[in-house]
Parts: C-alpha cells; sequence; structure tokens
C-alpha cells in the first residue's frame, strides 16, 4: 500500500528497518510514562518481532514513519506506532487495514488505558471495546477492530 500524495509506503520489514523500528519506538515511549522501562520495553519489542509480522511505513526521506507487529493466527496487533510528525496523514490505520488483510479476520489490540488519544482515534475509526477492564490488565483496554 502507498499513499501517493504524502509519498510513503507501507512494506513487510527488512533487517535493515530493526535500527529505525527502535528508534521510532523508543521515541513513542517518552509519551507513555506509566510504561516500563525502555530497556524493558525494548526486549519485549524484539521477541514481538521475532515472532510476529511486522508492517513497516516507510518514507523515501524520513524512513521508518510507523510499524505495526502481527500475530496473524490470533490476528492479534501487539505492537502499533507512528512518528508524532505522521499522526494524522492516514499511516496508522493503512498499517491496520494491511494487517487486517493479511489476518483475514477483524483485529484486535490493546490499548493503555491511560493513552487516551488513541482510545480516541481507534473509536473514531470504528474500534470497539471487546470486553469491559479486567482486573488483572486494568492498565489496558481489549479493542476489536471493524
Amino acid at each position: 500500500m502507498s499513499h501517493r500524495a504524502a509519498g510513503w509506503k507501507i512494506r513487510l520489514r527488512l533487517s535493515s528497518d530493526n535500527p529505525g523500528v527502535e528508534a521510532l519506538f523508543e521515541t513513542c515511549l517518552a509519551h507513555f510514562p506509566w510504561r516500563s522501562s525502555t530497556a524493558d520495553e525494548i526486549v519485549r519489542l524484539r521477541q514481538a518481532l521475532n515472532v510476529g509480522d511486522c508492517l513497516i511505513a516507510h518514507e523515501g526521506n524520513a524512513g521508518v514513519i510507523g510499524f505495526l507487529i502481527l500475530d496473524r493466527p490470533k490476528a492479534y496487533v501487539s505492537h502499533l506506532f507512528v512518528h508524532d510528525d505522521w499522526r494524522f496523514c492516514g499511516v496508522g490505520s493503512g498499517l491496520l487495514g494491511v494487517a487486517r488483510d493479511m489476518a483475514r479476520s477483524p483485529l484486535q489490540l490493546d490499548v493503555d488505558a491511560q493513552n487516551e488519544p488513541a482510545m480516541r482515534a481507534y473509536k473514531a475509526m470504528g474500534w470497539v471495546e471487546k470486553v469491559g477492564p479486567d482486573p488483572m490488565r486494568s492498565n489496558q483496554r481489549r479493542l476489536s477492530g471493524p
């Protein structure tokens, strides 16, 4: 998938994308002070990259501007991050659309309960809370995509 006007494309991750993925992830983590340490989050990211399909949103001059990690058999998105400068440009919805096509079913993901902008964005795209808050995961909300 590509967005001609904005100049970005979505493709599967190459090993050469790993530094860009990690750099984007670390930049985005600054907005989530409630998360674990950066080192712990990077370990979880690397584990997810080893077992899931990773889609990259790439722009020629900017490099990696977004990524999504998909557990295809479960249709579960473990990671979705878009660089601040590229939000509201269709990158996130583009990544989700390609992932939905790959999974061939509606997607699920968890959102940090404190991440109100993400919750609003998902709800605006038609995502719904799948189950009420789970006492074991009170800091996350499970959403199901359209």
